[in-house]
């Protein structure tokens, strides 16, 4: 079971960009925001779901590329995206004395941003199975 480099390249590429424009969609939405408490729930919504799609894409992503063992390289596609990018945010922090980000929940996102993108690595898996087999319309 070999690691495909160019699918965690790619995958890995794809959650930078998907992280990014969550970061920088999300302050748009608060600035329209109008207030109240249906407001405040469907920012909290839009909120989970681009971070959902920040871990599920790049993790399909990985899976179709490297052609084999979706579950791990999603797993290492979702570490590693959530690895680079929390030292982006501590180099950021550094360089532009902004606040310090907390870390002490890092490995507590590792594995959930892990297994997220696994379980879209494993989907694409299956996905490619069916295909194989003439079982998707």
């Amino acid at each position: 079971m070999a690691i495909n480099r160019k699918a965690l390249f790619w995958g890995t590429g794809v959650f930078i960009v998907l992280y990014i424009i969550h970061l920088l969609l999300l302050p748009l939405l608060v600035g329209t925001e109008q207030g109240g408490k249906a407001s405040d729930s469907t920012l909290y919504g839009i909120h989970q779901f681009l971070g959902l799609m920040t871990c599920l894409v790049p993790g399909f992503v990985a899976a179709r590329l490297a052609k084999q063992s979706g579950f791990l390289h999603g797993f290492l596609v979702g570490g590693l995206g959530t690895f680079v990018t929390a030292a982006a945010a501590v180099l950021w922090s550094l360089l532009t004395g902004a606040k310090f980000p907390s870390l002490g929940t890092f490995p507590f996102w590792l594995l959930v941003n892990g297994f997220l993108s696994a379980f879209a690595g494993l989907v694409a898996s299956n996905l490619k199975d069916e295909e194989a087999e003439g079982r998707v319309v």
